[in-house]
């Protein structure tokens, strides 16, 4: 019974991953930004200040773009890391939002 249970729920899981990235795959630019734009707000900090963004999940834009996004936010680019198979940019706040 136990063998089952754990089983549905790591099934349940795995889906709950899969339909993220697909979800995340067929998103409008808007919802791409604002993405971008929660991740800029903290809501994955790195430390020492830095902030997250995860790039599969501002598709549709590109790295240059989520780059842009964050310097027109007051935002560094600092790095990229590489965690759990999904590639992040790591950014630092340095300005107030630019114009």
């Amino acid at each position: 019974m136990g063998t089952l249970i754990g089983g549905l729920l790591f099934a349940a899981v795995m889906l709950w991953v899969a339909l993220e990235r697909v979800f995340a795959r067929f998103q409008s630019t808007a919802r791409g930004i604002s993405s971008v734009r929660k991740d800029l707000a903290g809501r994955r900090r790195a430390g020492d200040g830095q902030v997250e963004v995860t790039v599969w999940r501002a598709h549709p834009l590109s790295d240059h773009m989520i780059k842009e996004l964050a310097r027109r936010e007051g935002f560094q680019f600092t790095g990229e890391v590489s965690r759990y198979g999904s590639l992040m940019l790591r950014f630092v706040r340095t300005a107030k939002k630019a114009g």
